[in-house]
């Protein structure tokens, strides 16, 4: 989880902000007392946040509402900086290149550029995080801007929207194991060896085929389940489904004792 929001640009700062605010949430949600209002002190029992903290959360925009204004992280900061301040253009308007190292008689060199949008983060570091997400290029003493905004990777909106929705029904799935809950274990099974790099491919291929082939078995039979809702009125509805994933990654005896 940690590596996917580093790499689109998600800070701590902002992760716990959300963190914090989604145990509040579910703590209020799902585990209210019957006929009963959630309260401050119960959802401060419960959390662990104190009560004060909790009331500031409550009276600000949520981090995931379209209101927030969440604190985008320092290359986010830089490269907003560089497009909208005039002393980091050239003549038409557009980001110029960059000077790196600041100089006595000049004042928009990136040097400048970083203390004064991001000043908690080495220059050095900052241009090497640059250069990684491909946001910059150097060229000598100076770096030029590629982009117009902090994007890592391009058009990932959707692609996220779908790991959010595939990692939420897995931990339900395991949450609802692990609690025991009727009507008793939800199908959770994984498979895995230590394999030659020499067979990755052809397991991958297989794995490919086999688990397409599996979908779309499970998607004729589960379809003719399904209801149209003017044939379901009145009537609870569930959501089911079926997902398989494909996992790979050195084995332990390649990693030791390193945690990945």
């Amino acid at each position: 989880m940690v590596r996917l929001l580093m790499r689109h640009g998600m800070s701590y700062r902002a992760f716990s902000e959300v963190a914090r605010n989604v145990f509040v949430d579910v703590a209020e949600k799902e585990f209210s007392l019957p006929g009963r209002k959630p309260s401050n002190s119960r959802t401060a029992v419960l959390t662990g946040i104190n009560r004060k903290d909790i009331a500031k959360l409550k009276s600000r925009p949520h981090p995931l509402s379209e209101h927030s204004q969440d604190a985008p992280n320092p290359a986010a900061r830089v490269i907003t900086a560089w497009t909208n301040d005039p002393r980091f253009h050239d003549e038409t308007g557009n980001p110029k290149p960059l000077l790196v190292e600041e100089q006595p008689t000049q004042s928009d060199s990136f040097t400048t550029l970083v203390k004064d949008y991001s000043s908690d983060v080495p220059v050095r570091a900052l241009i090497d995080e640059l250069l990684r997400i491909k946001a910059v290029a150097r060229d000598g003493d100076h770096v030029q801007l590629l982009v117009s905004a902090y994007i890592p990777i391009e058009d990932m909106a959707e692609n996220l929207r779908i790991f959010g929705t595939a990692a939420a029904d897995l931990l339900k799935t395991m949450d609802h194991n692990i609690g025991r809950e009727p009507p008793g274990p939800f199908l959770q099974r994984t498979v895995s060896y230590n394999i030659s790099a020499d067979d990755l491919e052809t397991i991958r291929q297989r794995c490919r085929e086999e688990g397409q082939a599996l979908l779309l078995q499970i998607n004729e039979w589960l379809s003719e389940f399904e209801r149209e809702k003017s044939d379901a009125a009145g009537q609870q509805t569930f959501r089911v489904g079926v997902g398989v994933y494909y996992l790979e990654g050195p084995s332990p005896d390649e990693i030791g004792d390193k945690k990945i």
